[in-house]
């Protein structure tokens, strides 16, 4: 038998509202889970992908990935004259080392910290590994412009470049990260310098090695480690002379004397040895070299010198006596000294001025 619905249990009034109580309380739980999920995600993004932290990296990964313009491009990198000297740093500081050929190896870089001070400012530290060593550095970042009105822009409170105080010695030619470099090119006044000390502006964190390889001159490698923003590092690099400069000075000095023996008469012209006999020379001298003087070379004031070094000369010449007309064989050695003044000219060969 069917079953009709009566009038009263069609309208049941308590039961509608209940629905639709429960129906609003749902759809208000959602909208705060939705909510709550936009805000999370909203908060996660200015973090990770806005926050001073995630700018500090990108500053990071820019110097991991050799890409030395970005980095420098970011705001608070770079830096006139006038505020290096507020910071503390030479104003005349170079940026020859401001590049992505002289950059060194970082990595496994990690946020350590993200404090905010009361000022702001947000004091970021990262840990990495810079060739190879394991170190740490702060950041100071301050926020500017939000982006699109919701995410805060970041600009370094105090740049993160360093300057390395290099003393070039013996030589104006020097090698950075293998790259080359000359302080002729890198600061002014330094031309006609045999040694001299260029503020070379460097990325922190930073590692640099310093040396000069080339035929005639070599110094080993010394590291500038920057890893405290805006701090000032010593370095020197020393030039010696190599095995193939000293061959070469012997080699052309040989020849001179060489060149010197040939001329038969008692002075040869612009050489070291000579000599005087009262008595008449009855024959053409004959000059050899006896011993060649052993050629050493070493930094003097203003360039490279050979000091004052023994050698001989031997001659035999035959004299006629004046007193009695007799004649004889002078056969010896003649003592002389030889000194020079080195330089390297800027297409790699030597001139040698002898003294």
């Amino acid at each position: 038998m069917s079953h009709v619905a009566t009038r009263g249990e069609l309208r049941r009034p308590g039961t509608v509202r209940g629905a639709l109580v429960r129906a609003v309380v749902l759809w208000l739980c959602i909208a705060a889970l939705l909510v709550a999920a936009i805000v999370s995600a909203w908060s996660a993004v200015a973090r990770d992908v806005y926050g001073a932290g995630s700018f500090a990296r990108g500053y990071l990964d820019a110097l991991a990935d050799d890409d030395a313009a970005t980095a420098l491009a970011l705001p608070g990198v770079a830096l006139s004259s006038a505020e290096l000297a507020d910071a503390g740093l030479p104003s005349d500081s170079s940026d020859a080392l401001l590049r992505s050929e002289t950059l060194g190896t970082i990595e496994d870089v990690r946020l350590v910290s993200d404090v905010t001070t009361a000022s702001g400012v947000h004091e970021v530290t990262f840990s990495y590994r810079l060739a190879g060593q394991p170190h740490r550095t702060a950041f100071s970042i301050t926020s500017g412009e939000r982006t699109f009105g919701l995410f805060p822009s970041w600009r370094f409170e105090t740049s993160p470049l360093s300057v390395v105080q290099l003393t070039v010695a013996h030589t104006t030619g020097f090698r950075a990260n293998g790259f080359e470099l000359d302080t002729r090119r890198v600061a002014e006044g330094t031309e006609g310098a045999f040694t001299s000390t260029i503020p070379l502006l460097t990325f922190t964190p930073g590692s640099v090695d310093f040396d000069v390889d080339t035929t005639y001159l070599a110094a080993a490698v010394e590291t500038a480690t920057t890893t405290e923003v805006a701090s000032v590092v010593d370095a020197e690099v020393t030039a010696t002379a190599t095995p193939d400069f000293v061959g070469e000075v012997q080699t052309q000095i040989d020849g001179y004397l060489d060149n010197c023996a040939t001329q038969q008469v008692l002075q040869p012209t612009g050489c070291p040895f000579g000599m005087v006999i009262r008595d008449r020379v009855d024959d053409l001298p004959v000059w050899s070299i006896a011993t060649y003087p052993v050629v050493a070379v070493q930094p003097g004031d203003t360039g490279w010198q050979m000091p004052a070094t023994a050698g001989a000369a031997h001659l035999v010449v035959d004299v006629k006596s004046l007193f009695d007309g007799t004649v004889s064989t002078l056969d010896q050695d003649v003592p002389f000294t030889l000194s020079a003044f080195v330089t390297i000219r800027d297409d790699g060969s030597l001139y040698i001025d002898l003294r």
